[in-house]
């Protein structure tokens, strides 16, 4: 079945949780080994995995996945703003923290986008696609 390079309508809500968990394993393996490192060379770690897991998510789905991976990413953002004001509300300025994590949030969106996109061209130039079939006549 020949693949398709026409994006679809839908979005593709495996993909989207395909993508969170990728993300969230990849911050947890980022909090483990980065954090010792630096916090300069965790915040390049952090940002250039957002774009890598983005591109690995684009490059595995089947047909064109832009969206699916930015949606996981911001909301695995904002749900962290949520879980940072339930669990310590007190200790931090609610405003300040609603602030930063939402452009925080814009950030990691535009990033797995372009991450999605380089998946999505690396899946273009490098998958092999399968032999069409010839229609018997």
């Amino acid at each position: 079945m020949p693949e398709s390079t026409v994006p679809t309508k839908k979005l593709q809500w495996k993909w989207i949780g395909i993508s969170i968990v990728l993300y969230a394993v990849f911050y947890v393996l980022s909090l483990v080994f980065l954090a010792n490192s630096g916090g300069v060379i965790a915040a390049i770690g952090v940002f250039a995995g957002i774009i890598l897991v983005a591109a690995v998510a684009g490059f595995l789905s089947e047909g064109v996945t832009l969206w699916e991976p930015a949606i996981a990413d911001a909301g695995l953002m904002l749900l962290f703003l949520v879980g940072m004001l339930v669990f310590i509300p007190r200790q931090i300025d609610v405003r300040g923290a609603v602030f930063g994590m939402t452009i925080v949030a814009i950030v990691v969106f535009l990033l797995s986008l372009l991450g999605a996109w380089f998946g999505e061209r690396a899946k273009k130039l490098w998958r092999t696609k399968p032999p069409e079939s010839v229609p018997k006549e």
